[in-house]
């Protein structure tokens, strides 16, 4: 990264669910290495030794990295972050927004393997999205959804100060 950009590291990119499958498509994919280990010898005990580490490297650092903002000399990006270092960028578009607000939206999420007959399975959660907005409100754009508040707070704040967005409480003009 060079020194002319800015970041900000926010919070996990993915939910527990997703984390869930991440963990389980790792372990399912350690399974021919462990077995090459266990039953050859020479060099392809050493390629599947090798082959381990890079798997179990990888799907460790999927398994933590993080989302962010990132100010570079092209613009604004969502960016994704492993080990404090920026692995892929995702521009943000304006196209003609220049307002940003703060949604507080409540959800709820299931468990990856609940089953519908227990509908009680289910948690409730804040949600705190950040959207673009037109001068009145009537188009957004979500750029961001953050699960504590500080963090979004944050992330107004950074966005305010590294581009022309003004931050509005959002209050939709349609006449």
């Amino acid at each position: 990264m060079n020194k002319l950009s800015k970041q900000i590291i926010l919070e996990s990119a993915f939910d527990v669910n997703v984390k869930l499958y991440i963990y389980l498509f790792f372990l399912i994919a350690l399974c021919l290495p462990f077995i090459l280990i266990v039953k050859h010898r020479g060099i392809i005990q050493v390629l599947a030794i090798i082959s381990f580490l890079i798997i179990s490297f990888s799907a460790i650092s999927t398994f933590f990295m993080k989302k962010g903002i990132v100010k570079d000399q092209n613009g604004l990006h969502i960016g994704y972050f492993c080990w404090k270092k920026l692995i892929y960028k995702d521009p943000i578009s304006f196209k003609n927004l220049n307002v940003i607000t703060l949604l507080k939206i409540r959800r709820k999420s299931r468990g990856a393997f609940a089953s519908i007959s227990q509908p009680d399975s289910t948690v409730s959660f804040n949600s705190f999205e950040i959207h673009l907005l037109n001068d009145k409100h009537t188009t957004k754009h979500k750029v961001i959804a953050l699960k504590k508040e500080n963090k979004a707070n944050e992330t107004i704040d950074f966005l305010t100060k590294h581009s022309k967005l003004r931050h509005e409480i959002y209050s939709p003009d349609f006449s």
